[in-house]
């Protein structure tokens, strides 16, 4: 099967230019024996002194796979009558990692017309979607799972790090409380470099995987992953109920309000409020990292927090799930397991991280959601 990625050189919307998702696709679809190219160059390998996907203007494919930023950037071209700059031989597929909580095929519904499969990150499970709107997640690529397994071997301290990048206002809820919360390891800042000073410590390599990945490449990161029993991953933003893709506008300012007043009495009777909150999202690298990587990640409860995937984790088992803000289940559970115990879940996270989060695992479950819309 032939395989095409259609990608933008420069995103107008926004500065991240890093297109991971498509990555991890590519490499998954090469993996299983398929033809990848792209409508231009895109993610050179040193290593290899190549690019993975090179740029073909060749119509003649089988699966056209579209990031949500090329589309956005061209749904003036995409979206004419009639979808004439669609190929009619071709399925179409849009990876969109919803980056908010308000998707591009939400706010415009020719989206949802135009492409045979949506595969969306930071969906709700409570939410209901259309048919050909499937769950999504960042998953993993080659360059992390290498990094990862070159620094595999490093010595385990008995501590647990955290190393956040974007000051997510859940992020600071969760680690005050965790800072309050009696924990039997300290938590450490295990800080790199600042972004300015990252190419003074770098080669050529990393240098140039840092600059591809807008700043999300440093082996003493991946380092710092493996050398941690434990680590922080929890991400997203708190927003009170009920959940609204079009959160700002007056409707939705006033259903809001009944939850953010009654947080508010809550609040004043001693009582707790966190059941007025939603958060989004939640999806984020280090979350992935750090399931593939040996420690055990913490991070928000999937199922708790309503946060769908396409294969959810098994909190106690593949990591440990945060189910309520003050933490108090965190604290209760790390108290009770052993060290051993703890090791073992970050080994079980990485093996099921692998098995269902891998390049080839992310292209599979592409393929398999395909067959199922032929077959219905």
């Amino acid at each position: 099967m032939k395989v095409k990625f259609f990608i933008t050189p420069v995103y107008p919307y926004g500065d991240d230019h890093y297109y991971h998702e498509i990555i991890a696709l590519a490499e998954g679809f090469k993996a299983l024996g398929h033809e990848v190219f792209s409508n231009h160059d895109y993610w050179f390998i040193p290593e290899q002194d190549q690019f993975l996907l090179n740029g073909n203007k060749s119509k003649d494919y089988d699966l056209g796979i579209y990031d949500y930023r090329y589309a956005r950037s061209f749904e003036h071209l995409l979206f004419r009558e009639g979808f004439p700059n669609f190929p009619n031989h071709a399925k179409l597929v849009l990876i969109d990692r919803n980056d908010g909580i308000s998707p591009i095929w939400e706010l415009n519904k020719t989206y949802v017309k135009a492409f045979d499969l949506i595969f969306s990150g930071n969906l709700f499970i409570s939410k209901k979607y259309p048919s050909n709107v499937k769950p999504w997640a960042i998953g993993l690529t080659n360059r992390q799972m290498n990094y990862l397994d070159f620094h595999s071997g490093a010595e385990m301290k008995d501590q647990i790090g955290y190393n956040f990048r974007i000051g997510h206002n859940m992020r600071k809820v969760v680690f005050d409380n965790l800072q309050s919360c009696d924990l039997p390891y300290p938590l450490v800042n295990e800080v790199t470099h600042k972004q300015h000073e990252v190419v003074e410590v770098l080669n050529e390599i990393d240098s140039s995987y840092n600059s591809a990945s807008t700043g999300r490449h440093h082996p003493e990161y991946f380092n710092k992953l493996n050398t941690n029993l434990l680590f922080l991953t929890f991400g997203g933003y708190l927003e009170y109920k009920p959940i609204r893709y079009r959160p700002y506008n007056l409707e939705s300012r006033i259903s809001r309000k009944i939850y953010h007043l009654r947080a508010r009495l809550e609040r004043v009777l001693g009582l707790s409020d966190e059941h007025n909150y939603l958060v989004y999202q939640q999806d984020n690298f280090r979350f992935w990292e750090a399931m593939y990587s040996n420690n055990c990640p913490i991070s928000l409860e999937t199922e708790k927090w309503d946060y769908l995937l396409p294969e959810n984790p098994v909190n106690g088992i593949h990591y440990i799930g945060i189910t309520d803000l003050e933490c108090s289940n965190v604290s209760d559970k790390l108290n009770k397991l052993r060290r051993e115990e703890i090791k073992m879940i970050g080994s079980n996270g990485k093996q099921w991280a692998f098995q269902h989060y891998s390049p080839a695992a992310q292209a599979k479950r592409v393929l398999n959601s395909l067959n199922e819309e032929i077959t219905n």
